[in-house]
């Protein structure tokens, strides 16, 4: 298997939202065991699979609340390419809590495949916030 290089930039992030109480080098010991788990239950690379499941889970826009009068008016926004990595990152890591395994690094890697194989919590989180800002895309022309 190749491992890919430490200076991935998907890598890098994945590790600092890992990270806890700047404990960047267990994070990154995480990131690497959830590859080689990765790799042990599928048998392809795991860089790929990795990329793809940050890509499905990452939804398109959000919703943010403005006030328009006296309401409160959810209005839809577009997401960043960056923006969208946080959002699938986070949705991924909090799907990945509800996962069988005893280790982080094996939850996270049952949830990334599920995410590939379109059976994730993190995918139908996606489309619940694309539904409400579908609904919503009318509040978008208000000011």
């Amino acid at each position: 298997m190749l491992i890919p290089p430490a200076t991935d930039p998907l890598l890098q992030y994945l590790t600092s939202a890992l990270q806890h109480h700047g404990h960047r080098a267990k994070a990154s010991r995480t990131v690497s065991r959830t590859l080689l788990h990765i790799h042990a239950l599928t048998r392809a690379p795991p860089l790929p699979i990795l990329r793809e499941a940050i890509l499905a889970a990452a939804p398109a826009v959000r919703c943010m609340t403005h006030k328009h009068g006296s309401k409160n008016v959810p209005k839809p926004i577009a997401l960043s390419e960056k923006q969208r990595v946080r959002a699938s990152v986070q949705a991924i890591l909090n799907a990945s809590t509800s996962k069988s395994g005893k280790t982080v690094e094996e939850r996270l890697a049952r949830e990334l495949i599920a995410v590939v194989q379109g059976s994730s919590s993190a995918l139908e989180a996606k489309e619940k916030v694309h539904r409400f800002a579908m609904v919503n895309r009318g509040n978008a022309l208000m000011r």
